[in-house]
């Protein structure tokens, strides 16, 4: 029995198809991607993608750069980069302490507390470098027309506190953060920016129909399982573990 070959579609396609309006597609839109690990800076024009550069700086750096600063491991510096981080500082920071590590692997070491500007300058250092980069790849890739064209960013980095702000102001042209679309079925907890590029494959997946039920529907096996890279991509937005 031959294998039926799965499409491949790149992911700063199907990120533009969850969070872009058709009109920022057709008329000019730079998406920019804050994975993990890679960055990704795609513009689409005409409603499709026309141009594409990859950064080897992401979301995890900033959070390894706290652990690493601070000598906490990388669990506390995801909590701290989420719950208190921020690309924008304020005077304030100076003022607030926050624990830095709740102790250590048995819990009965002293905590590490650190000012709010102490991990504002960390983040803010490696955002600072990020910035000038995807603002490097915009010139590369020709975005430099009218200052009216947007910036939309997505990816799971784009949950820091204000990046859209901070871009904006040294990108010099409107940014904002993009989120994917609404889809029935759906799990609210999927509908922040991490997931555009998962929501775009459903969109995809789904045939245009907008509800990512009918995948299950078409691509159902028959004892009832996920078959098939899109059957096991709705066991994933659906948490179902296919027995």
């Amino acid at each position: 029995m031959s294998a039926v070959a799965s499409p491949v579609v790149a992911s700063p396609v199907a990120a533009a198809l969850a969070c872009l309006s058709e009109e920022e597609r057709e008329l000019g839109v730079a998406l920019v991607e804050l994975g993990a690990g890679v960055t990704n800076v795609s513009l689409h024009y005409g409603g499709i993608l026309v141009g594409l550069r990859s950064i080897p700086l992401g979301a995890k750096d900033i959070s390894d750069d706290i652990a690493a600063t601070f000598g906490v491991n990388r669990r506390d510096a995801e909590r701290l980069k989420c719950f208190y981080g921020s690309a924008m500082t304020s005077p304030r920071d100076n003022h607030e302490l926050i624990d830095a590590s709740h102790g250590g692997a048995d819990g009965n070491a002293e905590p590490v507390r650190i000012t709010r500007a102490q991990l504002m300058m960390v983040i803010r250092h490696r955002v600072e470098e990020l910035t000038s980069q995807v603002d490097q790849a915009l010139k590369e890739l020709g975005f430099a027309g009218p200052v009216g064209r947007p910036v939309v960013l997505t990816g799971g980095g784009a949950e820091l506190k204000n990046i859209a702000d901070y871009m904006q102001g040294v990108l010099g042209r409107t940014v904002r953060v993009g989120r994917p679309r609404t889809l029935p079925g759906l799990p609210e907890a999927h509908s922040g920016p991490a997931f555009s590029t998962l929501v775009g494959l459903a969109c995809l997946a789904s045939g245009g129909s907008g509800d990512i039920r009918d995948i299950v529907v078409r691509n159902r096996a028959p004892q009832g399982g996920p078959t098939g890279l899109l059957g096991r991509l709705v066991a994933v937005i659906r948490g179902d573990s296919g027995n």
